[in-house]
Protein backbone atom coordinates (compact mmCIF):
# COMPACT_ATOMS: atom_id res chain seq x y z
CA UNK A 1 0.00 0.00 0.00
CA UNK A 2 1.27 3.49 -0.79
CA UNK A 3 1.60 6.46 1.52
CA UNK A 4 -1.05 9.09 0.67
CA UNK A 5 1.22 11.84 2.01
CA UNK A 6 3.36 11.53 -1.09
CA UNK A 7 0.65 11.10 -3.73
CA UNK A 8 0.03 14.79 -4.54
CA UNK A 9 3.68 15.89 -4.61
CA UNK A 10 4.64 12.88 -6.73
CA UNK A 11 1.81 13.48 -9.20
CA UNK A 12 2.85 17.10 -9.51
CA UNK A 13 6.49 16.07 -10.03
CA UNK A 14 5.66 13.48 -12.68
CA UNK A 15 3.39 15.92 -14.46
CA UNK A 16 6.09 18.58 -14.54
CA UNK A 17 8.57 16.02 -15.88
CA UNK A 18 6.16 14.94 -18.57
CA UNK A 19 5.26 18.38 -19.89
CA UNK A 20 5.49 18.37 -23.64
CA UNK A 21 3.54 20.00 -26.38
CA UNK A 22 2.81 18.70 -29.80
CA UNK A 23 -0.23 20.79 -30.61
CA UNK A 24 -0.71 24.41 -31.37
CA UNK A 25 -2.74 26.63 -29.11
CA UNK A 26 -6.04 28.07 -30.23
CA UNK A 27 -6.70 31.77 -30.28
CA UNK A 28 -6.46 33.53 -26.93
CA UNK A 29 -9.69 34.09 -25.06
CA UNK A 30 -10.64 36.50 -22.33
CA UNK A 31 -11.55 35.89 -18.73
CA UNK A 32 -15.24 35.78 -19.67
CA UNK A 33 -14.56 32.16 -20.60
CA UNK A 34 -13.78 31.30 -16.97
CA UNK A 35 -16.01 30.61 -13.98
CA UNK A 36 -15.17 29.78 -10.37
CA UNK A 37 -15.22 26.34 -8.80
CA UNK A 38 -18.20 27.47 -6.72
CA UNK A 39 -20.11 28.57 -9.84
CA UNK A 40 -19.37 25.25 -11.52
CA UNK A 41 -20.47 23.30 -8.40
CA UNK A 42 -17.46 20.98 -8.67
CA UNK A 43 -17.97 17.90 -6.50
CA UNK A 44 -15.29 17.08 -3.93
CA UNK A 45 -13.36 20.31 -4.52
CA UNK A 46 -12.76 20.27 -0.80
CA UNK A 47 -10.00 22.57 0.45
CA UNK A 48 -9.61 24.36 -2.90
CA UNK A 49 -10.54 28.05 -2.93
CA UNK A 50 -14.14 28.47 -4.11
CA UNK A 51 -13.11 31.47 -6.21
CA UNK A 52 -10.49 29.50 -8.17
CA UNK A 53 -11.17 30.03 -11.90
CA UNK A 54 -11.70 27.17 -14.34
CA UNK A 55 -12.63 27.44 -18.00
CA UNK A 56 -16.30 27.20 -18.93
CA UNK A 57 -16.94 23.69 -20.23
CA UNK A 58 -13.80 22.21 -18.67
CA UNK A 59 -13.99 18.45 -18.30
CA UNK A 60 -13.12 17.57 -14.71
CA UNK A 61 -11.25 14.26 -14.81
CA UNK A 62 -10.21 14.07 -11.14
CA UNK A 63 -10.87 15.93 -7.92
CA UNK A 64 -9.96 15.03 -4.36
CA UNK A 65 -9.59 16.70 -1.02
CA UNK A 66 -8.36 14.98 2.10
CA UNK A 67 -6.64 15.36 5.44
CA UNK A 68 -3.17 13.83 5.47
CA UNK A 69 -1.35 13.93 8.78
CA UNK A 70 -3.82 16.56 9.99
CA UNK A 71 -3.09 18.82 7.00
CA UNK A 72 -5.47 19.61 4.15
CA UNK A 73 -4.56 18.76 0.59
CA UNK A 74 -6.49 19.05 -2.64
CA UNK A 75 -6.04 18.13 -6.26
CA UNK A 76 -8.07 19.03 -9.31
CA UNK A 77 -7.39 17.80 -12.84
CA UNK A 78 -9.32 19.05 -15.84
CA UNK A 79 -9.14 19.16 -19.62
CA UNK A 80 -10.04 22.26 -21.62
CA UNK A 81 -9.98 23.78 -25.08
CA UNK A 82 -8.65 27.11 -23.72
CA UNK A 83 -5.27 28.22 -25.03
CA UNK A 84 -2.20 28.21 -22.80
CA UNK A 85 -2.08 32.00 -23.20
CA UNK A 86 -5.61 32.36 -21.78
CA UNK A 87 -4.92 29.86 -19.00
CA UNK A 88 -1.59 31.46 -18.14
CA UNK A 89 -2.86 35.03 -18.02
CA UNK A 90 -5.95 34.03 -16.00
CA UNK A 91 -3.92 32.13 -13.39
CA UNK A 92 -1.20 34.79 -13.20
CA UNK A 93 -3.92 37.41 -12.58
CA UNK A 94 -5.56 35.18 -9.94
CA UNK A 95 -2.27 34.66 -8.05
CA UNK A 96 -1.52 38.38 -8.19
CA UNK A 97 -5.05 39.45 -7.12
CA UNK A 98 -5.02 37.00 -4.20
CA UNK A 99 -1.57 38.33 -3.21
CA UNK A 100 -0.16 34.81 -3.13
CA UNK A 101 3.58 34.38 -2.85
CA UNK A 102 4.81 33.66 -6.32
CA UNK A 103 7.43 31.06 -7.10
CA UNK A 104 7.81 29.81 -10.63
CA UNK A 105 5.72 31.32 -13.42
CA UNK A 106 6.38 29.78 -16.82
CA UNK A 107 3.83 30.05 -19.61
CA UNK A 108 4.42 29.27 -23.25
CA UNK A 109 2.23 28.03 -26.08
CA UNK A 110 2.34 24.41 -24.85
CA UNK A 111 3.08 24.52 -21.13
CA UNK A 112 2.06 26.25 -17.93
CA UNK A 113 3.78 26.10 -14.54
CA UNK A 114 2.74 28.47 -11.76
CA UNK A 115 3.54 27.64 -8.17
CA UNK A 116 4.35 29.19 -4.85
CA UNK A 117 4.31 28.84 -1.12
CA UNK A 118 2.64 30.96 1.49
CA UNK A 119 4.90 30.58 4.55
CA UNK A 120 3.22 28.75 7.40
CA UNK A 121 0.00 28.31 5.43
CA UNK A 122 0.02 26.37 2.14
CA UNK A 123 1.75 25.56 -1.14
CA UNK A 124 0.04 25.64 -4.50
CA UNK A 125 0.83 24.59 -8.05
CA UNK A 126 -0.96 24.98 -11.35
CA UNK A 127 0.62 22.81 -14.04
CA UNK A 128 -0.69 22.44 -17.56
CA UNK A 129 0.37 20.97 -20.86
CA UNK A 130 -1.00 20.52 -24.35
CA UNK A 131 -2.69 17.20 -24.99
CA UNK A 132 -1.08 15.01 -27.62
CA UNK A 133 -4.29 12.98 -27.91
CA UNK A 134 -6.47 16.07 -28.41
CA UNK A 135 -4.85 18.79 -30.57
CA UNK A 136 -5.81 22.25 -29.32
CA UNK A 137 -6.68 20.87 -25.90
CA UNK A 138 -4.86 21.12 -22.59
CA UNK A 139 -4.78 19.30 -19.27
CA UNK A 140 -4.33 21.28 -16.06
CA UNK A 141 -3.43 19.90 -12.63
CA UNK A 142 -4.03 22.10 -9.59
CA UNK A 143 -2.70 21.18 -6.14
CA UNK A 144 -3.28 23.05 -2.90
CA UNK A 145 -1.43 21.62 0.12
CA UNK A 146 -1.45 22.96 3.68
CA UNK A 147 2.09 23.35 5.10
Amino acid sequence: MFNKKFVFPMLALFTAMGLSGCSSSGPGTGSEHFRTLAQESVDQAEYLPGDFPIPVGAGITFTDGELVGGKKSSMLIFETEESMDALGSTYKEYVKAKELDQGTQIVDSNNLIINGKVQGDYSYSIIGSSLDKKPGGAEVIVTWIEN
